[in-house]
């Protein structure tokens, strides 16, 4: 497998998939999303010839590492589905 086959079977799906991972401010998706960039970062160091890719995806990983994502500080911030009042937007009938 070269790189190209290696980017388009896993390294654009993992990443994809991480991304998602670090919406919000779940620590617990936060830390899967880690899983999977180091799973990434280890498939793309197996793969001859590709260890800028791995350092590509590593480098990711640090930044959102740098961020904050996954530790203390996300725990204490709320999603916006838990600080709704109601389940709609619409104004109330009155009548």
């Amino acid at each position: 497998m070269d790189v190209l086959q290696s980017w388009v079977a896993v390294g654009i799906p993992g990443l994809v998939l991480a991304a998602g991972l670090f919406v919000g401010y779940s620590p617990l998706r936060a830390w899967i999303g880690y899983g999977v960039l180091a799973a990434v970062v280890v498939f793309f160091a197996v793969v001859p010839q590709s260890a800028a890719s791995a350092a590509v995806v590593g480098g990711l990983a640090v930044a959102m590492i740098a961020s904050g994502r996954g530790t203390n500080r996300d725990a204490e911030r709320r999603e916006h589905h838990q600080d709704r009042k109601r389940f709609t937007t619409a104004a109330p009938e009155e009548g």
